[in-house]
């Protein structure tokens, strides 16, 4: 069932090629595969207008709750339907068919899909949350209704206006992080907080959306691999990966990232590959590129993008108190002193190391030999400091404690 008096983007009513109030057109409408045409009628309620985006499993469109006394007047909502591009088309009359060997697929992803509605109904008392409205059937598929949030994403906020300073996104993420440690009182994790993830409501207040990845925060309990790139967390490549609450906390602290240096954080394959052929962490620390972000925030965040999840803060609450408990302004650091003799025995004890966990693991150890014997020839006892602290901070707990451990004894 269609109506064709609504514009597509802000749904007022018309039947003009050009909005009078917005100035869109009907033919500039965001084209998404399979989408169903604006006008279109839901649940003999909800109006659709332009589709908003379109994922493998889903497509989202802006929409209008008719009301039954006056059909052009009604609240804006958002309408996701269950749509899996890779094992399902459209048919002529509308409905969302699986391919002929994949029904039983189909309904299971489906089931997940109803699940997502679940989790966002629990969790929509948070108000960093987006609301949950209703959850339908209809065209052989299911819909889930949210409200509609005005605003654009964080992810384009960046790339279009630049990095964000690092006051202001600190007033913004401040409240965002408090409200989002009900998630996980709740026994909830998102799984898969990014930029693209979060709508800036107002232009300055961030709204979390698509919990079409979150689960109970059960660590016994299997979940699925789910990677976004240079947002995942180590755990989140691994099949039988230990996921928790310190999961959604990378996730935050890479968005976070992202937001203050206009760069993706480098992925975690990427890390651990480099850590593993070199000794040397890819991931540029985040002062470095943001010279103004406090230290305070800086060492906070660099925890949360910490490779091992226990060296992670645990929680929003522990990320929370790394950030924004009160310290002393950052005083100005003064020239360290280079202690020749200490580095030079702090290399012979990381060779040491080096030498005895290559018996363990000897690709892995070999890279870091090899960084080991760099540093040793560089000429400024200076820069053999700053590469060795640099390969010790990235090379892993245990190279660390045996690194310390040779360097308090005598060769």
């Amino acid at each position: 069932m269609t109506m064709p008096y609504a514009c597509t983007r802000c749904m007022m009513p018309t039947e003009e090629a050009v909005c009078p109030v917005c100035g869109a057109k009907t033919e500039n409408a965001q084209r998404i595969r399979d989408a169903l045409p604006p006008q279109t009628i839901l649940h003999g309620q909800y109006l659709l207008g332009a589709a908003l985006g379109g994922g493998g499993f889903g497509t989202t469109y802006r929409a209008l709750k008719l009301e039954s006394v006056d059909p052009v007047r009604g609240e804006m909502v958002a309408v996701k339907e269950y749509f899996p591009h890779s094992i399902a088309a459209r048919s002529d009359d509308g409905r969302v068919v699986p391919q002929r060997n994949d029904a039983k697929l189909f309904t299971n992803w489906r089931d997940k899909f109803v699940t997502e509605y679940n989790m966002l109904l629990e969790a929509s008392r948070c108000p960093s949350v987006v609301q949950v409205l209703d959850l339908f059937e209809e065209n052989n598929t299911a819909y889930l209704v949210m409200a509609y949030v005005e605003g654009e994403t964080l992810a384009h906020r960046v790339r279009e206006q630049g990095a964000i300073p690092p006051e202001e996104l600190m007033r913004m993420m401040k409240p965002f992080i408090e409200n989002l440690r009900m998630l996980h009182e709740k026994k909830i994790i998102h799984r898969d907080i990014k930029p693209a993830n979060i709508i800036l409501k107002g232009g300055d207040t961030p709204i979390l959306l698509d919990f079409g990845s979150a689960r109970p925060n059960n660590p016994e309990l299997r979940k699925t691999v789910l990677i976004s790139k240079g947002y995942a967390p180590p755990e989140q490549y691994e099949e039988n990966g230990k996921q928790g609450c310190w999961t959604d906390v990378y996730g935050l602290c890479a968005t976070m990232y992202f937001a203050l240096t206009g760069q993706d954080p480098a992925d975690v394959l990427e890390r651990k590959y480099a850590i593993k052929a070199t000794g040397r962490d890819p991931l540029v620390p985040i002062q470095k590129l943001c010279p103004k972000l406090k230290s305070q925030w800086a060492d906070a965040l660099m925890a949360g993008l910490a490779m091992e999840s226990g060296e992670r803060p645990s929680s929003f609450t522990k990320l929370e108190t790394a950030l924004f408990s009160e310290s002393k302004p950052d005083a100005p650091k003064p020239a360290p002193i280079i202690d020749s003799a200490q580095t030079t025995c702090t290399l012979l004890a990381a060779k040491r190391a080096g030498n005895l966990l290559k018996r363990l693991a000897p690709q892995k150890y070999e890279g870091i030999l090899r960084e080991i014997d760099r540093i040793s020839r560089l000429s400024s006892i200076a820069q053999q400091a700053e590469s060795l602290q640099q390969l010790l901070q990235g090379s892993g707990v245990i190279f660390r404690l045996l690194t310390n451990g040779f360097r308090a004894t005598k060769p």
